[in-house]
């Protein structure tokens, strides 16, 4: 039997088979008259034909006919189907499911959902709160928060001698990556309305540009204080910077409907989702938290499947486990982390991010994000992370970061080594 986890967050559903195939997509889907479009084909074009786009069709996953005749959908249901069925095959077509949903899903909505797999075909064996499936082994009580497109959901999960449940869970239909996004956007667009009377957002090109770099200024933002863009237009090119303080009062302004249930568990200890780990370094509400590492959720769910399939009756939201018979917690690691990364006579810190170039004068290395790297690697949370990769690139990360493993991409071994005092 082949068996796939997938993790429902449209910010960025995964899907995980037991063979260790990953496949990863945005839930944007483009409408067009030969069929459904979905994943980062569509999110590039969604601000060019958003006529054509759809990106709320899991935070409002239903069959409520659309508000326009469309030919290959009738409801969000449709849509989301063909997104659904585009992963399932991305992953090899497994006949099994793991579903990690997260508590936002309404009991109509799992149940839609349930038809969907079984015409796929394929066969729901559970499905598991996504909050459950990341805290699984933490031996502490832990509030996990997941930023969806449109929504988040703050979830406490408590340990109590061999089992681990959820006591405490809120959805925020106001806060999501779409609306962090937007008011990132909105920044930019008056920037450049003070400086050259242009206003970006009118034009749907430059609107589009704005769109598909707010991630990458998110990501640099994490390490540093300010970010120089430029937009082409008619007006030639328009430079303007990004100040880190700036973005974070930002996304602080939409963290105001969650400071009461942050407020009431204070003092907990945090964890991110890897789709909200921008947080972390963002907003002071989440200084510090763990950030879960990408197929951290999945993992956990395909390595102890046997383990949770022993306490399902039938297909309800698991939200508690017994895990008496999952072993202990992974003890915390103590050992000594490489501090730096080695090719030749070249080393550079991995306290931010280290990018690997790969080109005609051989590897190089920098301490910048570029996108036209080969990878980009940086150290959070006691691992290696990777911050970007080529799609056509073959590489590798160790399972832990110390000194003496190795990286492997595209053919060329990076070491890791601890340099003290230096």
């Amino acid at each position: 039997m082949t068996l796939a986890a997938l993790e429902l967050n449209d910010q960025s559903l995964l899907i995980h088979s037991d063979d260790g195939t990953l496949h990863a997509e945005p839930g944007f889907a483009r409408l067009t008259p030969q069929g459904i479009v979905t994943g980062e084909d569509a999110h590039a074009l969604a601000w060019r034909e958003p006529q054509h786009i759809y990106n709320q069709y899991w935070c409002h996953l239903n069959q409520t006919p659309l508000s326009a005749k469309q030919k290959w959908a009738r409801h969000h249901g449709d849509i989301a189907f063909a997104q659904l069925r585009h992963l399932w095959q991305s992953a090899g077509s497994p006949e099994s499911l793991m579903i990690l949903a997260p508590g936002s899903f309404n009991d109509g909505q799992l149940s839609l959902l349930l038809g969907m797999i079984e015409a796929l075909p394929s066969r729901t064996l559970a499905v598991i709160d996504s909050a459950l499936a990341a805290c699984l082994h933490i031996p502490r009580e832990t509030l996990f928060v997941d930023v969806h497109l449109h929504q988040t959901v703050l979830t406490l999960c408590r340990p109590r001698e061999n089992a681990i449940s959820i006591i405490d869970q809120e959805v925020f239909p106001d806060l999501g990556t779409m609306q962090i996004h937007n008011s990132v956007a909105r920044h930019v667009s008056d920037l450049l309305i003070d400086i050259f009377r242009y206003d970006p957002l009118h034009a749907s090109e430059s609107e589009q540009a704005i769109y598909d770099q707010i991630p990458a200024w998110l990501m640099r933002l994490r390490w540093e204080d300010t970010v120089s863009a430029s937009l082409d237009s008619e007006k030639g090119e328009l430079p303007y910077v990004l100040r880190r303080d700036e973005v974070q009062e930002l996304i602080s302004e939409r963290l105001i409907n969650i400071r009461s249930f942050l407020k009431k568990h204070h003092g907990c200890h945090m964890l991110l989702s890897h789709s909200s780990g921008l947080l972390a370094d963002l907003s002071d509400e989440f200084a510090g938290a763990d950030v879960a590492g990408r197929s951290a959720s999945t993992d956990n769910c395909l390595s102890h499947h046997p383990l949770i399939l022993d306490q399902i009756e039938s297909l309800y939201r698991v939200s508690a486990l017994d895990r008496s018979e999952s072993g202990t917690p992974a003890p915390v690691n103590t050992e000594n982390l490489a501090t730096h990364l080695l090719y030749g006579d070249q080393a550079l810190p991995l306290r931010k991010p280290v990018s690997i170039l790969i080109g005609e004068r051989g590897v190089q290395l920098s301490n910048e994000i570029d996108d036209e790297a080969a990878l980009t690697v940086v150290l959070r949370n006691r691992s290696l992370e990777a911050v970007h990769s080529a799609s056509d690139m073959d590489a590798s990360l160790p399972q832990t970061c110390r000194p003496g493993e190795s990286i492997l991409v595209g053919g060329h071994q990076l070491k890791l080594i601890e340099v003290r005092d230096g």
